[in-house]
Protein backbone atom coordinates (compact mmCIF):
# COMPACT_ATOMS: atom_id res chain seq x y z
CA UNK A 1 0.00 0.00 0.00
CA UNK A 2 1.50 3.63 -0.96
CA UNK A 3 -0.06 6.44 0.32
CA UNK A 4 -1.98 8.59 -2.47
CA UNK A 5 -0.41 11.56 -3.60
CA UNK A 6 -2.69 13.96 -1.13
CA UNK A 7 -1.34 11.94 1.71
CA UNK A 8 2.01 12.82 0.64
CA UNK A 9 1.65 16.15 -0.39
CA UNK A 10 1.24 17.27 3.76
CA UNK A 11 4.90 16.04 4.46
CA UNK A 12 7.82 18.15 3.63
CA UNK A 13 10.20 16.89 1.17
CA UNK A 14 12.49 15.69 3.59
CA UNK A 15 9.71 13.68 5.09
CA UNK A 16 8.65 12.63 1.55
CA UNK A 17 12.72 11.22 1.02
CA UNK A 18 12.53 9.83 5.04
CA UNK A 19 9.35 7.64 4.35
CA UNK A 20 10.28 6.46 0.87
CA UNK A 21 13.50 5.10 2.38
CA UNK A 22 11.68 3.37 5.27
CA UNK A 23 9.40 1.87 2.79
CA UNK A 24 11.96 0.65 0.61
CA UNK A 25 13.48 -1.70 3.10
CA UNK A 26 10.22 -2.85 4.65
CA UNK A 27 9.35 -5.27 1.18
CA UNK A 28 9.82 -8.61 2.35
CA UNK A 29 12.59 -9.55 0.34
CA UNK A 30 14.80 -7.04 2.05
CA UNK A 31 13.28 -8.34 5.39
CA UNK A 32 16.89 -10.31 6.08
CA UNK A 33 18.54 -7.06 5.76
CA UNK A 34 17.08 -5.59 8.64
CA UNK A 35 16.76 -8.29 10.75
CA UNK A 36 20.51 -9.39 10.02
CA UNK A 37 21.15 -5.91 11.00
CA UNK A 38 18.93 -6.17 14.20
CA UNK A 39 20.70 -9.58 15.52
CA UNK A 40 23.88 -8.33 15.96
CA UNK A 41 24.05 -4.61 16.43
CA UNK A 42 21.04 -4.66 18.67
CA UNK A 43 21.50 -8.10 20.01
CA UNK A 44 24.45 -6.92 21.29
CA UNK A 45 23.54 -3.99 22.34
CA UNK A 46 20.44 -5.69 24.77
CA UNK A 47 22.36 -8.28 25.55
CA UNK A 48 25.38 -5.65 27.11
CA UNK A 49 22.24 -3.92 28.64
CA UNK A 50 19.95 -6.93 30.36
CA UNK A 51 21.35 -10.32 29.24
CA UNK A 52 22.06 -11.32 33.08
CA UNK A 53 18.70 -9.10 33.94
CA UNK A 54 16.14 -9.98 31.92
CA UNK A 55 12.78 -12.29 33.85
CA UNK A 56 10.77 -13.32 30.91
CA UNK A 57 7.44 -14.82 31.62
CA UNK A 58 4.42 -16.22 29.36
CA UNK A 59 6.49 -17.26 26.16
CA UNK A 60 4.29 -19.86 26.01
CA UNK A 61 1.85 -17.67 24.80
CA UNK A 62 3.55 -17.44 21.64
CA UNK A 63 5.34 -20.69 21.27
CA UNK A 64 2.86 -22.18 19.30
CA UNK A 65 3.35 -19.35 16.23
CA UNK A 66 6.02 -19.47 13.74
CA UNK A 67 7.13 -17.27 10.98
CA UNK A 68 4.40 -17.14 8.45
CA UNK A 69 2.26 -16.05 11.96
CA UNK A 70 1.16 -12.26 12.20
CA UNK A 71 1.06 -10.59 16.13
CA UNK A 72 0.43 -7.29 17.22
CA UNK A 73 2.11 -6.68 20.26
CA UNK A 74 0.46 -4.21 22.81
CA UNK A 75 3.31 -2.47 25.73
CA UNK A 76 3.18 -0.34 27.78
CA UNK A 77 6.08 2.26 27.37
CA UNK A 78 8.70 3.87 30.00
CA UNK A 79 11.86 3.40 28.25
CA UNK A 80 13.24 3.94 24.66
CA UNK A 81 14.59 0.66 25.20
CA UNK A 82 11.37 -1.56 25.96
CA UNK A 83 10.79 -2.48 22.38
CA UNK A 84 13.94 -3.37 21.43
CA UNK A 85 14.04 -5.37 24.51
CA UNK A 86 10.88 -7.18 23.46
CA UNK A 87 12.28 -7.40 20.17
CA UNK A 88 15.79 -9.41 21.76
CA UNK A 89 13.53 -11.63 23.19
CA UNK A 90 11.67 -12.91 20.29
CA UNK A 91 14.83 -13.17 17.81
CA UNK A 92 16.12 -15.12 20.69
CA UNK A 93 13.60 -17.44 22.19
CA UNK A 94 10.57 -18.00 19.70
CA UNK A 95 9.57 -18.90 16.05
CA UNK A 96 8.35 -15.74 15.11
CA UNK A 97 9.22 -13.74 11.89
CA UNK A 98 11.91 -11.25 12.43
CA UNK A 99 9.90 -9.13 9.95
CA UNK A 100 8.96 -6.14 12.74
CA UNK A 101 7.64 -3.07 12.85
CA UNK A 102 7.20 -0.19 15.53
CA UNK A 103 5.32 2.82 13.94
CA UNK A 104 6.79 6.26 15.69
CA UNK A 105 5.98 9.55 15.97
CA UNK A 106 7.44 11.50 12.87
CA UNK A 107 9.66 13.89 15.34
CA UNK A 108 13.96 13.59 14.82
CA UNK A 109 13.34 9.92 12.71
CA UNK A 110 11.87 11.60 10.09
CA UNK A 111 11.79 14.87 10.15
CA UNK A 112 15.48 15.77 11.07
CA UNK A 113 18.46 14.82 9.21
CA UNK A 114 20.02 12.41 12.35
CA UNK A 115 16.85 10.69 12.41
CA UNK A 116 17.22 8.45 9.76
CA UNK A 117 20.74 7.32 10.17
CA UNK A 118 19.75 6.96 13.54
CA UNK A 119 16.95 5.07 12.65
CA UNK A 120 18.60 2.50 10.93
CA UNK A 121 21.45 2.16 13.45
CA UNK A 122 18.96 1.56 15.88
CA UNK A 123 16.39 -1.01 14.09
CA UNK A 124 17.36 -1.41 10.38
CA UNK A 125 14.87 1.39 9.50
CA UNK A 126 11.94 -0.68 11.02
CA UNK A 127 10.57 2.21 13.16
CA UNK A 128 7.91 2.32 10.24
CA UNK A 129 5.62 3.88 9.92
CA UNK A 130 5.47 7.33 10.59
CA UNK A 131 2.91 8.86 12.81
CA UNK A 132 3.10 12.53 12.25
CA UNK A 133 2.21 15.21 14.87
CA UNK A 134 1.08 17.62 12.95
CA UNK A 135 -2.68 18.70 12.59
CA UNK A 136 -2.35 19.27 9.09
CA UNK A 137 -1.12 15.99 8.45
CA UNK A 138 -3.33 14.23 9.91
CA UNK A 139 -4.53 12.33 6.44
CA UNK A 140 -0.96 10.76 6.59
CA UNK A 141 -1.63 9.06 9.80
CA UNK A 142 -5.05 7.91 8.25
CA UNK A 143 -2.62 5.63 5.75
CA UNK A 144 -0.54 5.24 8.52
CA UNK A 145 -2.94 3.07 10.47
CA UNK A 146 -4.16 0.85 7.22
CA UNK A 147 -0.78 0.45 6.36
CA UNK A 148 -0.49 -0.89 9.73
CA UNK A 149 -3.48 -3.06 9.16
CA UNK A 150 -2.72 -4.24 5.35
CA UNK A 151 1.36 -5.32 7.20
CA UNK A 152 -0.56 -7.50 9.47
CA UNK A 153 -3.50 -8.99 6.97
CA UNK A 154 -1.11 -10.25 4.45
CA UNK A 155 -1.49 -13.62 3.71
CA UNK A 156 2.08 -14.15 1.92
CA UNK A 157 4.49 -12.91 5.01
CA UNK A 158 4.23 -13.06 8.32
CA UNK A 159 4.63 -9.87 10.50
CA UNK A 160 5.51 -8.53 14.42
CA UNK A 161 3.54 -4.56 14.98
CA UNK A 162 5.07 -3.35 18.61
CA UNK A 163 2.45 -0.45 19.75
CA UNK A 164 1.84 1.74 22.67
CA UNK A 165 -1.84 1.71 24.08
CA UNK A 166 -0.84 5.20 25.64
CA UNK A 167 0.57 6.23 22.70
CA UNK A 168 3.49 8.17 23.86
CA UNK A 169 6.34 7.57 26.54
CA UNK A 170 5.28 7.19 30.28
CA UNK A 171 7.56 9.40 32.00
CA UNK A 172 5.09 9.82 35.09
CA UNK A 173 7.07 8.20 38.77
CA UNK A 174 4.53 5.57 39.18
CA UNK A 175 5.87 2.53 36.49
CA UNK A 176 2.18 1.80 37.50
CA UNK A 177 0.23 4.22 36.44
CA UNK A 178 -0.62 4.11 32.93
CA UNK A 179 -1.70 7.73 30.46
CA UNK A 180 -4.99 7.40 28.59
CA UNK A 181 -5.71 4.69 25.95
CA UNK A 182 -5.49 6.00 22.66
CA UNK A 183 -7.96 4.74 19.45
CA UNK A 184 -5.41 4.95 17.04
CA UNK A 185 -4.13 1.33 18.24
CA UNK A 186 -8.03 -0.25 18.78
CA UNK A 187 -8.28 0.82 15.56
CA UNK A 188 -5.52 -1.38 14.27
CA UNK A 189 -6.65 -4.15 17.21
CA UNK A 190 -9.92 -4.41 15.61
CA UNK A 191 -8.87 -4.47 11.94
CA UNK A 192 -6.15 -6.79 11.78
CA UNK A 193 -8.32 -9.89 11.25
CA UNK A 194 -5.01 -12.86 10.93
CA UNK A 195 -3.04 -11.38 13.59
CA UNK A 196 -3.26 -11.89 16.76
CA UNK A 197 -3.14 -9.18 19.69
CA UNK A 198 -0.69 -9.94 22.77
CA UNK A 199 -0.21 -8.05 25.66
CA UNK A 200 3.46 -6.96 27.06
CA UNK A 201 4.63 -5.38 30.53
CA UNK A 202 8.01 -4.25 30.58
CA UNK A 203 9.55 -2.59 33.80
CA UNK A 204 13.22 -2.20 34.55
CA UNK A 205 15.30 -0.70 31.30
CA UNK A 206 16.33 2.91 31.63
CA UNK A 207 17.56 5.77 29.15
CA UNK A 208 21.01 5.18 29.49
CA UNK A 209 23.33 2.71 27.89
CA UNK A 210 26.27 3.13 29.64
CA UNK A 211 24.08 2.56 32.72
CA UNK A 212 22.51 -0.14 31.70
CA UNK A 213 25.57 -1.71 30.82
CA UNK A 214 26.95 -0.84 34.23
CA UNK A 215 24.14 -2.17 36.22
CA UNK A 216 24.00 -5.58 33.89
CA UNK A 217 27.90 -6.21 34.72
CA UNK A 218 27.70 -5.03 38.41
CA UNK A 219 24.23 -5.55 39.73
CA UNK A 220 22.05 -7.30 37.88
CA UNK A 221 20.50 -8.73 40.75
CA UNK A 222 19.34 -5.65 42.40
CA UNK A 223 18.28 -3.69 38.90
CA UNK A 224 16.08 -6.84 37.04
CA UNK A 225 14.29 -6.14 34.05
CA UNK A 226 10.60 -8.18 33.70
CA UNK A 227 8.92 -9.27 31.13
CA UNK A 228 5.59 -10.60 30.68
CA UNK A 229 3.50 -11.84 27.97
CA UNK A 230 -0.05 -12.38 28.24
CA UNK A 231 -2.83 -14.76 26.13
CA UNK A 232 -4.41 -13.23 23.07
CA UNK A 233 -6.90 -10.35 23.25
CA UNK A 234 -10.36 -11.01 22.16
CA UNK A 235 -12.12 -8.87 20.21
CA UNK A 236 -14.99 -10.71 19.03
CA UNK A 237 -17.86 -8.46 20.20
CA UNK A 238 -16.34 -5.55 18.93
CA UNK A 239 -15.54 -6.26 15.68
CA UNK A 240 -19.63 -5.46 13.91
CA UNK A 241 -19.12 -1.68 15.15
CA UNK A 242 -15.23 -2.00 14.43
CA UNK A 243 -15.65 1.76 12.54
CA UNK A 244 -16.96 3.24 15.81
CA UNK A 245 -14.33 5.51 17.75
CA UNK A 246 -16.17 4.42 20.53
CA UNK A 247 -15.55 1.04 19.66
CA UNK A 248 -11.91 1.52 18.64
CA UNK A 249 -11.31 3.79 22.10
CA UNK A 250 -12.96 0.55 23.88
CA UNK A 251 -10.47 -1.94 21.82
CA UNK A 252 -7.79 0.19 23.17
CA UNK A 253 -8.95 0.73 26.63
CA UNK A 254 -9.29 -3.59 26.67
CA UNK A 255 -5.31 -3.55 25.29
CA UNK A 256 -4.38 -1.35 28.29
CA UNK A 257 -6.43 -3.35 31.28
CA UNK A 258 -4.47 -6.69 29.46
CA UNK A 259 -1.21 -4.84 30.17
CA UNK A 260 -2.43 -4.01 33.51
CA UNK A 261 -3.19 -7.37 34.42
CA UNK A 262 0.21 -8.07 33.71
CA UNK A 263 1.59 -5.10 35.82
CA UNK A 264 -0.48 -7.32 38.61
CA UNK A 265 1.67 -10.12 38.11
CA UNK A 266 4.80 -8.58 37.79
CA UNK A 267 4.28 -6.58 41.27
CA UNK A 268 3.13 -9.83 42.81
CA UNK A 269 6.37 -11.74 41.59
CA UNK A 270 8.44 -8.74 42.43
CA UNK A 271 7.02 -8.64 45.94
CA UNK A 272 7.82 -12.38 46.44
CA UNK A 273 11.30 -11.45 45.20
CA UNK A 274 11.62 -8.67 47.97
CA UNK A 275 10.68 -10.84 51.10
CA UNK A 276 7.29 -8.69 51.05
CA UNK A 277 3.62 -10.06 51.26
CA UNK A 278 2.06 -10.30 47.77
CA UNK A 279 -1.67 -10.73 49.39
CA UNK A 280 -0.96 -7.04 50.41
CA UNK A 281 -0.87 -5.59 47.13
CA UNK A 282 -4.28 -4.57 45.66
CA UNK A 283 -4.77 -4.77 42.25
CA UNK A 284 -4.71 -2.21 39.53
CA UNK A 285 -7.90 -0.18 39.10
CA UNK A 286 -9.49 -1.49 35.42
CA UNK A 287 -10.95 1.00 32.97
CA UNK A 288 -14.39 1.82 33.29
CA UNK A 289 -15.21 1.92 29.72
CA UNK A 290 -17.39 -0.95 28.65
CA UNK A 291 -19.64 -2.76 26.69
CA UNK A 292 -23.25 -2.80 27.36
CA UNK A 293 -25.56 -5.35 25.46
CA UNK A 294 -23.02 -6.94 23.57
CA UNK A 295 -21.69 -5.53 19.76
CA UNK A 296 -25.42 -3.96 19.11
CA UNK A 297 -24.93 -1.16 22.09
CA UNK A 298 -21.26 0.02 22.61
CA UNK A 299 -20.83 2.38 25.70
CA UNK A 300 -18.50 4.34 26.94
CA UNK A 301 -17.57 6.17 30.03
CA UNK A 302 -17.97 10.03 29.84
CA UNK A 303 -14.28 10.62 29.71
CA UNK A 304 -14.08 8.79 26.17
CA UNK A 305 -13.20 11.98 24.10
CA UNK A 306 -9.39 11.75 23.17
CA UNK A 307 -9.01 12.11 19.52
CA UNK A 308 -8.08 9.62 16.53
Amino acid sequence: MRPTPEQLSSLSRFERVAFNVADLLSQPKLSPVSAAWNSVVMGALIWSCGSRRLNVHGLEHLSALGKKDSVMLVANHRSFFDFFSITAILYWRTQLTKRIFFPVRSSFFYDHPLGPPVNFAMSGMRMFPPVMREKEKKAFNHYSVARCIEELNRSDVGTVLGLHPEGTRNKGADPYAFLPAQPGVGRIALGCIRARVIPVFVLGMGQSIPGEVRMNVLAADENPVDMYFGPPIDFTDLKPKANMLTTQKLASERCLDAIRSLADQQRRHAAIRDGRDPDAIEPLPRSRVRVRGGANAVEASANESASA
